[in-house]
């Protein structure tokens, strides 16, 4: 397999990565990033430039921390997924590439230089002093223009710690430094004063939005279903059945063309399966769900690939496991070159992928079953 020297990485100049009560892990100071982004009101929190080493940051109760590499994590005990820091999922927006961290805020990356090949990046972190930190934020979307997050009580795995959100969603916003509440009319079909909540919103392969509202009351544990073409407009019930076709994934007829090809080429390594292929590009409108494959595969044989496609400046495709191998397919040679992100400990795995300027960003987890240990990202810059 070969490796490509494909995500070079960053001798860093500047990051503000403070813990309470502790102390930078920088020694270059973050005024210039601030007033590169004031118009946009996000504090800038790190300055990263690309190099021949990937970055490592791990997701600490007050933001991303810089750490060594990743089996230098703060191996804290598992917590159950809905309770842990982690990247719930990332989109390209507006030229930025934004991730929804769990329990936390918004995590926003652009490029510092004006060269659209660069491969230096702001960090920004839009987060509101623990506000998200009882609930759980699985559902990513765009709503109105602007990133979007559900946030929910998940007792699951225990008792309820928290009163039913109130607002339910939450955007990013150019001009506040915290996210900023929204009201999503087809969400808002129960009172956030009663017993029902809503979970869990999702887009299906047909295009229309599909959501779980549960009853979360002594004794009570019912949960409803319901789809709509227009979250402004309040759905219409529908069956269990319907509700868990919706989580499908698009058909390989909707796939953008690069990727197609890419995996036209890739398919041969997984004979028998069915891949389900997670996917950012600046193309899209929030994050898409492909299923690609063979059509008879039972469950145990579908793999989740994560995915990342653009057509401009220039054509690119590359999709990864979450072992970290990787396969990529450029606008300069239609061929499926093989290469591997950074070697990651045992029961680690990466979890989403995408490119900005001429830079990757990976995330990771630390994962035993259903709960997650350590998680964060990486970042290293990409040369063809």
């Amino acid at each position: 397999m070969k490796v490509l020297p494909l995500l070079l990485l960053i001798p860093f100049i500047a990051v503000a990565c403070v813990r309470k009560g502790g102390n930078s892990d920088s020694s270059a100071e973050t005024t210039e990033d601030e007033q590169e982004y004031a118009s946009l009101s996000w504090p800038a929190i790190a300055r990263l430039r690309a190099g021949e080493n990937p970055i490592w940051f791990e997701f600490g109760q007050d933001g991303p921390c810089l750490i060594e590499t990743a089996a230098a994590a703060s191996l804290a005990p598992y917590v159950p997924w809905p309770h842990a820091r982690y990247i719930t999922a990332m989109a390209i927006w507006n030229g930025f590439l934004v991730m929804a961290v769990n329990r936390d805020g918004f995590l926003v990356f652009g490029p510092a230089g004006e060269s659209p090949g660069a491969t230096e990046l702001l960090l920004c972190r839009s987060a509101a002093d623990g506000l998200w930190d009882p609930y759980t934020t699985e559902s990513f979307f765009i709503w109105e223009g602007k990133p979007a997050v559900l946030l929910y009580r998940n007792n699951f795995f225990g008792e309820f710690t928290a009163p039913t959100p109130d607002p339910r969603v939450y955007t990013l916003d150019f001009s506040s430094p915290v996210p900023v509440g929204a009201y999503v009319p087809a969400l808002e079909i129960f009172p956030s004063n009663g017993s029902w909540e809503t979970e869990l919103l999702r887009r299906g392969p047909d295009g229309l939005w599909y959501y779980r509202v549960k009853e979360k009351a002594q004794g009570r544990n019912a949960t409803a279903y319901f789809r709509t073409d227009d979250l402004n407009v309040e759905g219409r019930k529908i069956s269990f059945g319907e509700w868990m076709n919706s989580d499908r994934g698009e058909n390989t007829e909707d796939i953008p063309d690069n990727l197609a090809i890419l995996f036209e080429r890739v398919l041969g390594f997984f004979p028998g399966i069915k891949i389900k292929l997670k996917t950012v590009s600046p193309d899209f409108e929030g994050q898409r769900v492909f299923t690609i494959g063979s059509t008879s595969a039972i469950a145990e044989n579908t793999a989740l690939i994560y995915a990342y496609c653009q057509n401009v400046p220039e054509s690119l495709a590359l999709a990864i496991l979450p072992d970290g191998m990787g396969f990529i397919l450029t606008g300069d040679e239609w061929e499926a070159i093989s290469f591997s992100l950074p070697a990651i400990p045992e029961g680690f795995a990466y979890t989403g992928v995408a490119v900005l300027g001429n830079v990757v960003i990976a995330a990771w987890e630390e994962q035993r079953e259903a709960g997650v240990g350590a998680a964060g990202f990486m970042v290293m810059a990409m040369v063809f």
